[in-house]
């Protein structure tokens, strides 16, 4: 942990109580619908429209675990006159609501897998995206965002992505938030770990003093798969990684380093080459060859790779075309357009048998994993728990993450645990030695424990409150909704020092990221200034 988290964390018992008081604020703040709207939930009360004096009225549709902060925002909100209900649902159900358009405001959240806004800005804010909800359509924005996709040179798609964050702090399309820092814990035996950018939990290189069986809480109550290319989500992806490898990976960093493969080269962005390393052995002890790479990609790029279905994975594949077999130990990737960030993608892609998978199926595959990785799988259930143990003959695994070679623990449990309490329960009783995702309130007491380290890393997912800008079509009412929060006491109030602010929809930790451009400031004042101009009355 850094010296300023520690810092931070000396204030968290204080900052908690203050969680109290911003709650207080929002007393009265309803569940269910706005006042003076229709009952019931099937679709969004009428929206913000300007009128001479008119107050603005709107819902804020919200999950449990961003409660506390959304009524926070809810007294900020009122106390500038505007009339704002916050109203409780299921998560995927809020999210279903929102693909249709059905939503006013909602809180969400989008995470990055390649440290870059390819996969993170451009899929919420390109016009058209997968996940663009909030219905923003910006032509500039959108022809910048295919500059720093597939721009010639490096600073040209830097100076891309930097004026789409100027643009998008001036049109506000969304309540801009915040990501929160990866906050895991150890036992204090636990050698050798730390949590990655990418969320990945390495075990390779962990051992655990005193023992060689070593159990992880994760936070899930269930992993979608055990299949590399049927899932889309993180606690099954970390799984899924301590059992296969793919052609490269990352450090705990976020530096891609060779993996299976020994080295790559391209000289247009467009074309790549992989050469393969040599005596790595799948599971079962059959050799992987270049027909099982282009087996796997070719699997993940078909509409009915997995047992007729497509795969969740091929949108990580970006312009990738095909996948062929130079020689034994030489594929070369070939994509429709240059595509600079190409090598950030493949870390999220893992090497499978073509002869086994083309045996057992795709079902067969999730039921028993047949990997290159460290650990092989024993037993287990998505629902559960499952059990790796130790492959003696693994290659060894990339040079750049040392030590290199099979890894010091003999047996790895992955168990599911969703509910915050248990996990850092059972860390401290010592059924587990790692544990994900460690409740803010629970950090100051853990880190005054000898028996356990609390370890941190820069997060990737981004939290913000997205607005339907089919309803909040006026571009000052949105700005005014930014100017009107105080971001930083809510921040400090119910994530301690866990939590911090981006002032568009881009990470510091990705490529491209503006540091020129600063969040918007609490500022009441101008929040009130640009409802009058939109002509709403303001208090």
């Amino acid at each position: 942990m850094t010296k300023g988290m520690r810092t931070r964390s000396m204030g968290r018992v204080l900052a908690a109580a203050a969680v109290s008081l911003l709650l207080a604020a929002a007393t009265g703040c309803s569940r269910s619908q706005p006042p003076g709207q229709p009952t019931g939930a099937s679709g969004p009360s009428p929206g913000p429209s300007a009128g001479e004096g008119q107050v603005l009225r709107f819902t804020i549709d919200y999950t449990k675990d961003r409660e506390a902060e959304v009524q926070a925002i809810v007294a900020d909100l009122r106390k500038i006159g505007i009339e704002v209900s916050a109203r409780l649902w299921e998560k995927q159900t809020l999210l279903d609501a929102a693909k249709t358009g059905e939503r006013e405001a909602y809180t969400t959240d989008w995470g990055s897998s390649t440290f870059s806004p390819y996969d993170l800005a451009i899929p919420k804010l390109k016009t058209g995206d997968r996940g663009n909800f909030s219905h923003y359509s910006n032509p500039e924005v959108d022809r910048l965002f295919e500059v720093g996709s597939f721009g010639a040179t490096e600073e040209e798609r830097r100076q891309a992505y930097f004026k789409v964050q100027e643009i998008l702090k001036e049109d506000a399309p969304w309540i801009f938030g915040y990501f929160r820092m990866t906050v895991e814990a150890a036992s204090a035996r636990v050698k050798g770990y730390r949590p990655a950018l990418d969320s990945r939990m390495n075990l390779h290189d962990v051992s655990l003093e005193g023992g060689d069986t070593l159990v992880v809480g994760l936070l899930t109550n269930a992993l979608q798969s055990l299949d590399p290319a049927n899932h889309r989500d993180r606690e099954t992806e970390t799984v899924i990684r301590n059992i296969y490898d793919g052609l490269v990976t990352r450090t705990p960093d976020g530096k891609v380093v060779p993996e299976l493969a020994e080295s790559w080269q391209t000289d247009d962005n467009k074309v790549w080459t992989f050469t393969l390393r040599q005596g790595v052995r799948f599971h079962d002890g059959t050799p992987m060859t270049a027909e099982d790479v282009v087996f796997t990609f070719e699997r993940t790029l078909s509409p009915t790779g997995i047992d007729g279905q497509p795969s969740p994975r091929a949108g990580l594949l970006g312009p990738l075309e095909k996948v062929e077999k130079v020689d034994e130990r030489t594929v070369r990737f070939t994509l429709s357009q240059p595509f600079p960030e190409f090598l950030q993608l493949l870390p999220h892609h893992q090497i499978v048998s073509k002869a086994y998978v083309e045996k057992v199926g795709s079902a067969g595959l999730s039921e028993r994993p047949n990997g290159t990785g460290p650990f092989k799988f024993v037993s287990g259930r998505l629902d559960g728990e499952v059990i790796l143990e130790r492959f003696d003959d693994y290659y060894g695994g990339a040079p750049d993450l040392p030590p290199v070679g099979p890894p010091p623990l003999r047996r790895v449990v992955f168990r599911m645990m969703p509910d915050p309490a248990s996990r850092v329960s059972a860390l401290k009783a010592g059924d587990v030695h790692i544990i994900q995702a460690v409740p803010v309130d629970a950090v100051p007491d853990l880190e005054q424990d000898p028996a356990i380290q609390v370890l941190t890393a820069e997060g990737t997912r981004l939290y913000m409150i997205e607005l339907n800008n089919k309803v909040f079509t006026d571009r000052r009412v949105r700005q005014a909704l930014n100017y009107a929060i105080n971001w930083d006491a809510i921040l400090s109030a119910v994530y301690g020092g866990t939590a911090q602010r981006v002032p568009t929809a881009m990470l510091p930790s990705g490529f491209g990221y503006n540091p020129d451009v600063q969040p918007y400031p609490y500022d009441p004042d101008k929040a009130r200034e640009l409802l009058r101009e939109a002509g709403y009355q303001v208090r």
